[in-house]
C-alpha cells in the first residue's frame, strides 16, 4: 500500500471527466464511498477546461491537465482519446503518480493489463501504469479465465456488438435522433455515423478487432485459437457476446454454468430469470444469458452475454484496480 503524498489522504485525478466513462467513474467513487481527500478534474483535449461540473455532490471545475497538477496526485484516471492522454501517462514514473489508463485505444504499451476477476492478484505495490483493457476485452477474459480453469480452451470465436455510447453522448443522440426520423420517414442525420444505425446492423467501423484480441490473449493461455469480429448494433448501451467456446475435455454444461457462477464478476439467471442486453444497462456484472453445448461439436459450446460498456467493461473495473493498488 503506498502511503498517500497528503496527510488528509490519497488525491485522485480524472482525465477528461466529461466524458461517459469518466462521469461514471465519479459515479462509481461515490456509490463505493471510495474513501479519498481530494478529486482534481482535468481535461487532456482543449476542449472541457473550464467546465462546471460535481464531484461528490459539490460543484467542480474542471482545470486543463498540466505537470504541477499532476505531481500533487497519487492515482490518476486516464479516460477518452488515447492521443491527448499520452504525454501525460508518460509522467507516471517521473511525477510519482499511479496511471491507471482507460484511453481508446490505450497507448499504455509498458503498463500492465489489469482486471478485478482475472488477474488482480498479479498487480505489485510498485506497478505504476495499469491499464484497464478495451470494453471488449474484460468480459471475454473474465468468461474464458473461469472455463481455462475446468480444461485447456482450444480455441474461440466471438462476434460482439457494440452500442452507441461507444461514440460518447453523441453517438447515443445521433441514434435517438435517426429513429424518430426513420419512423416520421425523414432524413437521418448522420454526423456521428457515417450510414443509418437506426435499425440497423453493420461491421464496426473502428476494426479494433487485432488490438482487442492482442490484449486477450495476454490475460488467457496464448495457445488458444481466438476469432474476433465486432459489429455496431442499435443499442443505446452495453456489449452483447455471442461466444462459441471449444475445450479438450468434453464438458458437462452444469459444471461450466457452476463455474462461471463462481465469478462475482459474472452472474447467471436464476429460476425463470431471463437476461437481455437491455437488462445489463446500470449492472455491474456480466450477465450470462445462456450456455448451451454444440451436438455437433465435441467439446464446442456457446455463451451469450451481455455487459454494461460503461460500468463493469470500464469504469467500475478502473475503480476496483485503483482499490487493489492503495488498499
Amino acid at each position: 500500500m503506498p502511503h498517500p503524498k497528503s496527510s488528509a489522504g490519497y488525491r485522485l485525478g480524472i482525465v477528461n471527466p466529461l466524458t461517459l466513462v469518466g462521469n461514471e467513474i465519479k459515479t462509481i467513487l461515490r456509490e463505493r464511498a471510495f474513501p479519498f481527500a481530494k478529486v482534481s478534474l482535468l481535461d487532456s483535449t482543449g476542449a472541457a477546461a473550464g467546465a462546471l461540473t460535481e464531484v461528490a455532490d459539490e460543484p467542480a471545475v474542471v482545470s486543463p491537465v498540466a505537470r504541477i497538477e499532476l505531481e500533487d496526485l497519487d492515482l490518476v484516471f486516464f479516460c477518452g482519446p488515447a492521443a491527448g492522454n499520452r504525454e501525460w501517462i508518460a509522467h507516471s514514473a517521473e511525477d510519482d503518480f499511479i496511471a491507471i489508463d482507460l484511453s481508446r485505444p490505450s497507448t499504455a504499451e509498458d503498463g500492465k493489463l489489469a482486471i478485478a476477476g482475472v488477474n488482480l492478484d498479479d498487480v505489485a505495490i510498485d506497478d505504476r501504469l495499469l491499464v484497464s483493457p478495451h470494453p471488449v476485452v474484460i468480459p471475454i477474459a473474465l468468461i474464458l479465465h473461469q472455463i481455462e480453469r475446468l480444461s485447456p480452451i482450444e480455441s474461440c470465436t466471438a462476434t460482439v456488438i457494440q452500442p452507441a455510447s461507444e461514440f460518447e453522448q453523441g453517438g447515443i443522440e445521433e441514434l435517438a435522433r435517426q429513429t424518430i426520423s426513420v419512423l416520421n420517414i425523414s432524413t437521418v442525420p448522420q454526423s456521428v455515423f457515417d450510414r443509418q444505425l437506426a435499425f440497423n446492423l453493420y461491421p464496426a467501423p473502428e476494426h479494433n478487432e487485432e488490438l482487442i484480441v492482442s490484449q486477450i490473449r495476454a490475460l488467457t493461455d496464448p495457445r488458444m485459437q481466438l476469432a474476433l469480429f465486432v459489429t455496431q448494433g442499435t443499442i443505446f448501451h452495453g456489449h452483447t457476446f455471442s461466444l462459441f467456446i471449444r475445450t479438450r475435455d468434453e464438458l458437462d454444461i452444469d459444471r461450466v454454468k457452476n463455474e462461471l457462477a463462481a465469478n462475482s464478476a459474472l452472474a447467471l439467471p436464476e429460476g425463470d430469470q431471463q437476461f437481455g442486453t437491455i437488462d445489463a444497462a446500470g449492472k455491474d456484472e456480466v450477465l450470462i444469458a445462456e450456455v448451451r453445448a454444440d451436438a455437433a461439436i465435441p467439446g464446442g459450446f456457446w455463451v451469450w452475454a451481455a455487459c454494461d460498456n460503461l460500468r463493469r467493461s470500464s469504469a467500475l473495473n478502473a475503480v476496483l484496480v485503483a482499490e487493489k493498488v492503495l488498499f
